[in-house]
């Protein structure tokens, strides 16, 4: 979603907050890897399960430069296509694909005034090269595709786009589903915003009123039907694979939006009714944990917050002593990392990145004499405590079909050696390949595990791609 002008908005932190212990999150400045680049305001929209991260440079006037960012922190710039001198990305998967657009944006000036002209085309960046998503379209429904906004692990995606012949970008444009190449029109002033591996879509419409809704097998559900709702105005941003939906509604002719979730079609009000508020439920991810933001307009106070099992972490607590002033939270993983847009009084808007401070676990495998497990901690807190364990399943198992051990500290950046020696037979040959399984897990609650198949010929063992 395009968040509110930051110009428009000063949010007011409230000084002290009363708070129950905060589970340990470490903010990091992304913009510190731009700011080499000659990037002055960025901010980041989407993170995925690896880390990688993609946002944008803003110049204002609807002017924009993708960012990607590697695990590693390190930063670089994406192109726009041939012409274009504008690009915006809106999600990365899992597999490293980004999804946004790209364009040509001019003004017309009239007198005092300037009209604004953006010819959008629907883009995907792959390794971070882009590619024309038109150019994937083999058949279907006859549109022009303007915007790539999410997709799932099929490779179905969701967008918007127009008949052709209409001048980009359209106020009521039509959503599309691309699915192997064909493409499926959804209507006039349909919005599909994220989809999921089920291939339920989150969106809304603009029919008359704008409404959340959700396609369940090509049918659209009307969110704001639910009575608790009783004004003309909602949206919906996000779905998982649960069925939990992120967005936000007007309760009330009487009152403005707020973060919203539906669940089975029902919507939960995050915040309490003693106060009114402006805001948004933004994102969720496979563990039901919900970003959004909101304004309360009484106290004039302003949050950013995680909600997870009917409770709300203010991330407004995570900002001292960062340099932060305020953020904006865009997009959660599954492993809790998110990202978004905040800002510094000495360096203005910035990308940031909120992670859990825990640690993460790399493993590569090594055959040969024996196998070997490199373990590698990726994450942003020490491991203690750590048991695994190496057991061979399958085979003529003589001897070590189960190695144990325990390491006590693998700091951030730290490499240990796990090693076991089998031996026995399992060629394949009457039996199954054995299956190797090498699992650890540590005292902060941390696991890993991998499975290979490999032949075994007494103590050489050799992996099987």
């Amino acid at each position: 979603m395009q968040l509110p002008s930051p110009d428009l908005i000063t949010p007011n932190i409230p000084a002290t907050q009363t708070r129950e212990p905060l589970p340990p999150y470490l903010m990091i400045d992304l913009a510190e890897a731009t700011d080499p680049l000659g990037v002055n305001i960025s901010e980041a929209v989407g993170i995925n399960n690896k880390g990688e991260i993609v946002g944008y440079e803003d110049f204002g006037y609807f002017m924009t430069r993708s960012i990607y960012w590697s695990p590693d922190g390190t930063a670089s710039l994406l192109d726009t296509l041939p012409g274009r001198n504008s690009s915006r990305p809106y999600m990365i998967d899992d597999n490293g694909l980004i999804l946004g657009w790209s364009a040509l944006v001019w003004y017309v000036w009239f007198g005092e005034f300037q009209e604004l002209h953006m010819n959008q085309t629907a883009v995907i960046w792959e390794n971070q090269e882009i590619h024309n998503l038109n150019d994937y379209v083999t058949g279907g429904d006859t549109l022009d595709l303007y915007h790539t906004r999410d997709n799932n692990h099929a490779g179905t995606i969701v967008g918007s786009g127009a008949p052709f012949g209409h001048i980009p970008p359209p106020w009521w444009p039509n959503g599309f589903i691309l699915d192997n190449g064909t493409i499926t029109d959804l209507g006039a002033a349909t919005y599909p915003n994220a989809i999921n591996n089920n291939g339920d879509i989150a969106g809304w419409t603009e029919a008359g009123f704008t409404h959340a809704h959700v396609w369940e097998d090509g049918i659209p559900i009307n969110l704001n039907d639910d009575p608790i709702i009783k004004a003309n105005y909602s949206q919906a941003y996000d779905i998982n694979d649960h069925g939990l939906i992120t967005g936000m509604a007007q309760y009330d002719y009487s009152l403005l939006w707020e973060p919203t979730v539906w669940k089975n079609h029902q919507a939960i009000r995050l915040l309490p009714t003693t106060s009114q508020y402006a805001g948004y439920a933004i994102a969720v991810n496979e563990n039901d944990q919900v970003i959004g933001y909101y304004d309360d307009l009484l106290t004039g106070d302003w949050y950013a917050f995680l909600w997870e099992d009917n409770q709300i972490i203010y991330l407004n607590d995570y900002l001292e002593g960062s340099g932060f002033e305020w953020i904006y939270p865009e997009d959660i993983n599954d492993k809790g990392q998110i990202v978004g847009l905040g800002y510094k009084t000495d360096l203005g808007y910035r990308a940031f990145l909120l992670t859990p401070a825990i640690p993460e676990f790399e493993m590569t495998i090594q055959d040969g004499k024996g196998i070997t497990a490199l373990i590698n901690n990726t994450g942003y807190a020490p491991a203690t405590n750590i048991t695994w364990s190496i057991t061979v399943d399958g085979g003529f198992i003589f001897k070590g079909k189960e190695t144990t051990g325990e390491i006590n500290t693998l700091d951030i950046g730290d490499t240990s050696t796990i090693t076991a020696s089998p031996k026995g037979i399992g060629l394949g040959l009457f039996l199954p390949l054995p299956s190797i399984t090498i699992h650890l897990t540590c005292a902060e609650g941390i696991s890993i595990a991998k499975t290979i198949q490999a032949k075994i010929l007494f103590s050489k063992i050799t992996i099987q791609q």
